[in-house]
């Protein structure tokens, strides 16, 4: 695994959450080596998962596209089953 870094779709959500932004919907991701059209989907990281598990609900989309156009679409329980949330450290 790359070590954590700055991603786009962490910066994205943490730059919303410190607007007061609490509630989302879904994320479009695309992206690939640099100079290059993306040729396959560009899932997000680990961490980005996680966070998305601790700001969104099951309901959350994640849009990944390619070059031509083809989008693929999954539900974040999908991207990351057995997720941990607040409600894993309740008893």
């Amino acid at each position: 695994a790359f070590g954590p870094s700055c991603c786009a779709e962490r910066t994205a959500f943490f730059k919303a959450v410190s607007e007061g932004k609490r509630e989302f919907s879904a994320i479009a991701i695309v992206g690939g080596p640099a100079g290059k059209e993306p040729e396959d989907f560009c899932p997000p990281c680990g961490v980005c998962r996680q966070v998305m598990q601790e700001f969104c609900g099951p309901d959350f989309e994640i849009h990944m596209q390619k070059a031509g156009g083809g989008v693929f679409t999954v539900k974040l329980p999908e991207l990351l089953p057995f997720g941990f949330t607040k409600d894993s450290m309740e008893a």
